[in-house]
């Protein structure tokens, strides 16, 4: 791969992580309001939400590191 087109996957990839880190926050916060006031059906949803995008959000950051390994190696390879 180009570095020009690592570099862009890199970028994409570190918003992706951005976003779906702070998809997880508000998870994790509706979560410990409805538990607060005994919203069950609230709790699991948000539980089940933040479990698949903690995974999403792990998957993405294995993907920004092995890119920047790659990039790192493109650009010394040039």
């Amino acid at each position: 791969m180009e570095s020009d087109q690592l570099y862009d996957d890199l970028q994409e990839s570190k918003t992706a992580f951005v976003i779906s880190l702070l998809v997880s926050i508000y998870c994790y916060s509706v979560i410990r309001g409805s538990m607060a006031v005994h919203l069950e059906w609230k709790v699991i949803c948000a539980g089940t939400g933040l479990s698949i995008v903690s995974a999403i959000t792990l998957w993405l950051f294995v993907r920004i590191v092995r890119l920047q390994r790659s990039l790192k190696e493109a650009l010394k390879d040039s």
